[in-house]
């Protein structure tokens, strides 16, 4: 095994374990997407009856904003688990390390891939056992964690660099406020034909938007292939841009 992988298993490991315990702490991030789905598919039922509203019943429409919010609520705490690293000093050992400074972060953003595609397994089977439907199949379902997997990377990027810029907890905190625009200015509540006006507007500027649709064509109104693939397209971009923007503000610090 080269230096590299050596590096990046044990630093994977500790990320996977550090993202993942205590397990009571996980908890937040199903209890939320869980009470929201309760409360709108129940409260917003009747929207269904609107004309032009598409996805069968609400509770339908409404399940993979659920599955959704679990990996959005959850995939922030990279930031969280770096902060620890850096306020604790144990980032700064691993500079001295000669380890690139990419795969310092690298393992910690796979990891959050991996804890998102857990959570969505479970998210998954709660949305189910509470009657929500599913017509993925297996090839939908390899689709639809990876796109899960691709997007908790790319999101948690954004804690990732916030951690680098801030390097203080209670600002990092406070960057949690982004996950309700950028989840609820979207389609969760109502689809694109029956949006209007401004909001329209932004729902469409909301790369979030195109993500959740290719979340919801593979989960409940039939597979899109444009849909599927547009989110695809938007979520490696935004692993992409994230990604650069993590690596660049660590550069800045580790001088």
């Amino acid at each position: 095994m080269t230096p590299f992988f050596r590096s990046f298993n044990l630093l994977f490991v500790r990320a996977l374990k550090q993202t993942t315990r205590p397990l009571a702490a996980l908890l937040p991030s199903f209890f939320m997407p869980f009470f929201f789905f309760i409360v709108n598919s129940a409260g917003f039922k009747s929207v269904a009856k609107l004309p032009g509203f598409t996805g069968g019943n609400y509770l339908a429409f409404y399940a993979p904003v659920g599955l959704f919010m679990a990996v959005f609520f959850s995939s922030g705490d990279a930031g969280f688990e770096m902060m620890l690293d850096i306020t604790s000093g144990y980032f700064e050992k691993l500079l001295l390390t000669p380890v690139p400074r990419y795969a310092l972060l690298l393992p910690r953003i796979v990891a959050m891939a991996v804890r998102a595609i857990l959570q969505a397994i479970v998210m998954l089977l709660i949305l189910l056992i509470f009657g929500a439907p599913y017509h993925a199949g297996f090839i939908g379902t390899l689709l639809l964690f990876g796109l899960v997997a691709v997007f908790a990377m790319g999101w948690s990027g954004v804690g990732l660099t916030f951690a680098a810029l801030t390097r203080n907890p209670r600002l990092l905190q406070s960057a949690f406020i982004l996950t309700f625009p950028l989840t609820f200015i979207t389609t969760a509540q109502l689809p694109l034909n029956l949006l209007s006006g401004w909001y329209r507007t932004a729902v469409l500027c909301n790369p979030v938007t195109y993500i959740l649709e290719g979340v919801r064509s593979i989960m409940v109104t039939g597979f899109d292939s444009e849909k599927v693939l547009t989110a695809y397209l938007v979520a490696f971009a935004f692993l992409a841009l994230t990604s650069t923007t993590s690596l660049l503000a660590f550069r800045k610090i580790s001088k």
